[in-house]
């Protein structure tokens, strides 16, 4: 079965996200339910990107750099990579209390994920072949992939198409 392009959508990092994650087709939110409007432009959205979508356009030209998101690519339908992530939004502090966990920033994964235990990063990559995001300059992408039960990063050309 081919794999797609999803992207995790960090709506909180720019007004002009928003609106562009309304219009993509099959745009879900992270979050269950319905998100109250006062924070809908502000919350996660998931979207699975195709060729000439205007999102990945805009994205090329406009959002490099400004950590708009985490890409990641999958071979399950869309619903079943956002019920994958929807475990990973709230985290547990060592003093007990339960935070959201904003893992779809690029500067939260880039420190985060070389920090998982290799248990932690099975979880991760569930149905999942890779991620992509931005590098620390926002000029790269870096590439992250399970190999032999271990973390592997390297820098990658961004994505074109889904």
């Amino acid at each position: 079965m081919p794999s797609s392009l999803f992207c995790l959508i960090d709506c909180a990092t720019d007004k002009q996200l928003h609106p562009l994650v309304k219009a993509h087709p099959g745009a879900s939110c992270l979050y269950a339910g319905e998100v109250h409007p006062d924070l809908a432009p502000a919350a996660p959205y998931i979207v699975e990107l195709r060729d000439g979508d205007p999102l990945l356009r805009a994205w090329r030209t406009q959002g490099r750099g400004k950590n708009w998101g985490v890409f990641c690519e999958s071979a399950l339908p869309l619903s079943l990579v956002r019920f994958h992530f929807r475990h990973f939004l709230q985290a547990r502090l060592p003093d007990k209390r339960i935070v959201e966990f904003r893992f779809y920033d690029p500067r939260v994964f880039r420190v985060y994920f070389p920090t998982c235990s290799p248990d932690e990063l099975v979880r991760w990559f569930d149905g999942l072949q890779r991620f992509l995001v931005e590098d620390e300059s926002g000029e790269g992408t870096l590439e992250y992939t399970l190999l032999a039960g271990r973390l592997d990063a390297r820098p990658v050309r961004f994505p074109t198409s889904g």
